[in-house]
Order: structure tokens, then sequence, then C-alpha cells
């Protein structure tokens, strides 16, 4: 029983450490190295880490490596070597583990930053990456990927009728289906669903939000069909993991998703919004108190960058990484592909880290092997 409580201890006081010295505290006896290596060790250390700004890490992807900045002093760690096999499109970061997709080869990468482990899953699948997701709904839960596939149903494959659309305006002559697959990495598990969303249009891939079960992705719907095109409405798509079914929600009138970027601020879903371009660009940040309610979403704040801001673009896009304990947004943009803060009571914004390749994500460090 007493070998039993100092063993618990020793787990609870472990649990705090970070990666690189648990990696070093398994050659001190067999004892530490069977502890820290077993599945109930790495999930306490992995829920520790979460709950606890200083193992949580920024990751800005360069075109070679990755640069690691500490989330709570907002300052570069570390320098990652990027393995060979990450390359291709982000599609998301869950529990430590980062995942890319090759959309040329169709082979999946998860990583694990912390131990420089990764592993690679091929699929056998057609048609375009429209969105995408990687996580889990819960501890307990298997991580997953998400992918939405558009393929293309030529109704008429008359090659004059083709040569001639590309000239005049005429009705599409075409069908699209949309297939989402959930795809197990680690153990190898596809499953495809047809759902009834062909009606709905991606304009670019984008990575979903994980919110309450359900997974988000900006998208645009067919409204009404005429003889010179189709007339689009943005919404928010919902895909419940659990459920496997699809849902709705309504954005903000007025405001075009193709600009947008979806996340979570103060345990709500929120939105950010490119509403002015030119010499001065200004971003909208709205949050839906209260989730399905329409006439919830309540606009927080804005943000305007000009040509006086110091090496930011008015063509920038932005997305939400996280939140600071005092409510500054950490902000990442594209194609200036910079890291920021942005203080929202005095309103300004503060570069961290610029000329990266890619979007900013947040991890924690974790002994999550993939």
């Amino acid at each position: 029983m007493l070998q039993k409580f100092h063993e618990d201890l020793l787990e609870q006081i472990l649990s705090h450490l970070q990666v690189k010295d648990l990696l070093r505290f398994k050659s001190v006896s067999k004892k530490w190295n069977s502890i820290i290596s077993t599945p109930r060790f790495i999930n306490l250390h992995l829920n520790k880490s979460i709950s606890s700004p200083s193992h949580h890490r920024i990751f800005m992807p360069y075109p070679k490596s990755f640069r690691a900045v500490d989330f709570h002093r907002m300052d570069v760690q570390d320098h990652l070597p990027r393995p060979e096999e990450a390359i291709g499109t982000f599609i998301g970061s869950s529990g430590g583990l980062i995942c890319y997709l090759n959309k040329l080869t169709r082979r999946i990468c998860v990583w694990n930053p912390s131990l420089r482990v990764s592993k690679t899953l091929d699929l056998n699948i057609q048609g375009s990456v429209s969105f995408f997701w990687f996580g889990r709904e819960s501890p307990d839960d298997e991580y997953k990927v998400v992918l939405g596939i558009r393929s293309v149903v030529r109704k008429n494959t008359d090659p004059n009728l083709y040569a001639i659309r590309r000239i005049t305006i005429m009705p599409d002559q075409d069908e699209y289906r949309n297939h989402i697959y959930v795809i197990k990495p680690f153990s190898s598990v596809s499953e495809s669903t047809q759902l009834e969303m062909d009606h709905l249009y991606f304009s670019s891939s984008d990575e979903g939000t994980l919110f309450s079960g359900l997974v988000h992705w900006f998208a645009s719907s067919y409204q009404i069909k005429s003889v010179i095109g189709s007339i689009y409405h943005d919404a928010v798509f919902t895909y419940d993991l659990g459920g496997k079914t699809l849902g709705k929600l309504s954005t903000p009138v007025g405001l075009s998703s193709s600009t947008g970027s979806i996340g979570v601020i103060d345990g709500c879903l929120s939105a950010i919004y490119k509403v002015c371009g030119g010499d001065c660009a200004i971003y909208e940040f709205w949050m839906m108190k209260e989730y399905g309610v329409k006439e919830s979403w309540t606009k927080m704040t804005s943000l305007s960058f000009g040509n006086c801001d110091d090496g930011l673009s008015s063509f920038s896009r932005l997305k939400l990484v996280g939140a600071t304990d005092t409510g500054d947004l950490i902000l990442c943009c594209a194609p200036d592909c910079q890291l920021l803060i942005y203080n929202v009571a005095e309103k300004k914004s503060k570069i961290v880290l610029s000329n990266g390749y890619g979007y900013a994500r947040m991890y924690v460090e974790t002994l999550v092997f993939p």
C-alpha cells in the first residue's frame, strides 16, 4: 500500500515537468522509465500540459524548420528541424501533435515536435480537398482527420461546349459531389460519408475549428439558381463528430466569409472578418454569445492596418491563434506570415515574429507517440 502511494506521488510530481526533462529522467532507473512510458502517465502529463500555460507553445512554420514561441513569455525558444514527411498543407494541431497533408501524394504526416518523431499514412482518395480538420473530441477519444473531398460529375462531355463556356456566361453544366472522410491515422481506419452537402461551396481550403463537439468551417450555399449561375449566401457549416451529421449556423449580416476565419474566444464561437481593404484594412472581431442564436452575434472590437504599420500589409488575412490571461489576442496573418499580439484594451498590436511560411498554431508539449 505504501509503495503504491509513493508511485502515485511520484507520478504527480513528474507530470508537472517538461518533456525534455522527462526524457532525461527516463534514464534514472527502470522504475522511472516504466512510469513515464505508461499510457496512464502520458495522458496525465498531457492533461496537465493543456491546463498549464508554461507548457504551451506557438509554432511558426518555415521552409526547412519550425520556430517554437513560448506562449507565456512570447519569446522564441527553439528552432525545430522540419521532418521531410511534414510537407504540404497544415491541417491541424491537437494534443501536442501536428498534422500535415500532401495533396499531391495524398500522404498524411502526424508529428510530435517535442519527441521529434512522426508517422505517415497514404490515402486512396480522389478529388480536390475543400476543408479539413485534425484532432480529437475528448481526451479519451481517438485522433481523427476529417477531410472534405469535392469531385466533379460532368453532365456534358462535349469538348466544344466547354470551349464555349470559357469565353461566355452559361449555366453551370457540371454537378459536384462532396464527401466527408474520417480517418483514424493511428489505426489506419478510414470512413467515407456521402451527406446532403453538394450545395455547399468552399472558396478555399480551410482548417476547421472544434467547439462543443462540432467542427466548424465557413461555407457558402446555393440560395438561388438562375440562367447565369448561382447566388450564394454565407454560413458556418458544422460536422458532428459523434452523430456524423451536418449543421449550419448563420453569420453576422452583411459580412463575407471569403475573408473571414473562425476561432474560440472566452468560451464562445468567434469570427474575424476583413471589412475594408485599400490603404487601410479594417478587421472586425465577433463573438456568438449564445451558441446557435443568430441574434447573439456581438461585435467585440475592430483592428486596422495601414501603410504606416511596421511591416504589415493591408492585404493580410487574420486568424486567431489564442488569447492570453490578460485578454490580449494572439493573431497570425497571411500572406505576411507574421505573429502578433493585439492589446484589446489599448487597441494596439505588436509583431512577435516575422517572415514565416504559413499560419502559426498552438501546441502543447506532450509524450504522445504518433
